[in-house]
């Protein structure tokens, strides 16, 4: 292998998605290396791959200009000099994604490769991007499926709890459907262990993440989220930097430049991220509507049959629960609206959703019946609620605030911030809503600069059926900027997220 060694010097930028190693491009056609390619960096013996960039003048030979993501992921200062080589993937990887683009099967041993490639960052992007194009191509069966959930799943860390631990994960985390902050400390107050992970928002208002932070810390590490377990029975954690199936990220980071995922991936992402924390029960929440991920029930149902199909392989008992997202369960969007609807349910307030309380304590009870812990779902259904008006689940949720470091386990939900700038819309009409445009709500409240903005919200009046008197307001938007907030009535003036009768 030709190898050369070069010196290190950070440019001051900040790709946050990749590592980028910038070379001089005479230097590196004179060792084979193209800018589709990726090199190894190796210090001490350690080989850290990265991708690459070439320029004819702005770097000398025997220089490496690197951005900042390189000092921070690995143990390279700035100044280092290292070896810098051509990095060449397993042919073995490169050969099961020809097979997979001709629709042969492919092998455990192949799959085996292919993840481990994906994990070393030793596929070019055009190989992954191959590689992911064709789970939209052809249809893998439940033991290919299986087979690549646990090789993605061993890539990194694994934790293993004693007993059952639970997980309940919602398919296309919709910002109107946060059930997770509710299910969670029920859940762990029946001594269930629930190890929740998530990830924060990348096209909605606010997902759990944007949600659960507002109240406690979610950057766990590894130690702290096994000691959350042994001592309170869950978590809620951020799974960025948690090292879980780190192969399946690079992936999503694929598939989400053209906004697609192949439904077999997301089956085979979620189950992984599961199996690695050690899930032995889940309770998977497909919500179903035109603007949702999954858009019809017949697409619903395929999929609750790949889960069951690949819970065989895994021994992860899975139930599959198909739920209507045709409006908001509750009455808005944004993260400190949908953190204020979740604590009025767990402290019992007087004005809480009832639509957003009925939801989590059905998911809870069939949790309840799928661990066994229940056999009846009248029973079930009548323990968990017990537990909400007891004000057992909300005594659990202040534990986890406190084990989490959050600044108040006894905030209200009446305490957290709105936004400053407010706008009403008003019918300009009587009229019935026929329906609810969920996808242009959602485009409102970024608009609104939600989730950046926290207390960027919108707050729904008016629901599905519900008659309209003229001059009544629909909807309140609320922002601490005066520009977003512009932006949002220009579009609302355009339209609104209603349809009438």
């Amino acid at each position: 292998m030709e190898i050369f060694s070069a010196k290190i010097v950070e440019i001051n930028i900040s790709n946050w998605e990749w590592i980028i190693a910038m070379l001089n491009s005479k230097q590196a056609a004179e060792f084979w290396i193209s800018s589709n390619d990726k090199i190894s960096l190796i210090r001490k013996w350690e080989e850290y791959v990265v991708d690459v960039a070439l320029t004819d003048d702005l770097v000398e030979p025997g220089t490496i200009w690197a951005t900042s993501e390189l000092f921070r992921e690995y143990p390279i200062a700035v100044g280092d000099n290292v070896l810098v080589s051509f990095v060449r993937s397993n042919p073995l990887s490169l050969q099961a994604i020809k097979k997979k683009l001709l629709g042969k099967r492919i092998t455990k041993e192949e799959i085996d490769a292919i993840i481990e490639d994906i994990q070393n960052n030793k596929l070019s992007d055009l190989s992954l991007a191959y590689y992911t194009a064709t789970w939209f191509f052809y249809k893998s069966n439940a033991e290919e499926l299986a087979y690549t959930t646990k090789a993605t799943a061993y890539t990194w860390d694994i934790y293993r709890f004693p007993w059952i631990v639970a997980s309940k994960y919602c398919i296309w985390g919709v910002s109107w459907n946060e059930t997770t902050m509710i299910i969670v400390p029920l859940l762990a107050s029946l001594w269930i262990i629930m190890p929740k992970t998530f990830s924060k928002s990348i096209t909605s208002p606010a997902a759990t993440g944007e949600c659960v932070e507002i109240l406690m810390n979610t950057e766990l590490k590894k130690h702290e989220i096994i000691r959350l377990v042994e001592n309170i029975w869950c978590c809620l954690a951020w799974n960025w930097n948690l090292n879980l199936a780190p192969a399946n990220d690079r992936i999503i980071k694929v598939s989400s430049a053209i906004g697609m995922e192949p439904y077999s991936r997301m089956i085979s992402s979620i189950m992984a991220k599961n199996y690695a924390m050690w899930i032995n029960h889940c309770l998977i929440d497909i919500p179903v509507w035109p603007t949702a991920k999954v858009t019809n029930q017949l697409d619903a149902k395929r999929i609750a049959k790949h889960f069951k199909e690949i819970w065989e392989y895994l021994d992860i008992k899975t139930e599959v629960v198909i739920t209507n997202a045709n409006q908001p369960i509750w009455n808005g969007i944004g993260p400190v609206l949908q953190t204020r609807e979740a604590l009025r349910v767990l402290q019992q307030h007087k004005e809480r959703a009832e639509d957003l309380e009925k939801k989590s304590l059905d998911l809870s009870a069939q949790m309840l019946l799928l661990c066994w812990i229940e056999n009846n779902y009248q029973q079930a259904y009548k323990r968990v609620k017990n537990q909400l008006i007891n004000w057992e689940a909300w005594n659990k949720m202040q534990q986890i605030i406190k084990a989490q470091k959050g600044k108040n386990p006894k905030i209200s939900s009446e305490d957290l911030p709105l936004g400053k700038v407010v706008y009403e819309v008003k019918s300009s009409k009587e009229w019935k809503i026929s329906s609810i445009n969920m996808q242009y709500l959602n485009t409102i409240a970024r608009t609104l600069w939600s989730p950046w903005d926290i207390s960027a919200w919108i707050e729904i009046l008016k629901k599905l059926n519900k008659k309209v008197r003229e001059g009544e307001t629909l909807m309140i938007c609320y922002s601490n900027s005066e520009n977003k907030m512009e932006i949002a009535k220009e579009l609302l003036e355009l339209k609104i997220p209603y349809e009438i009768k």
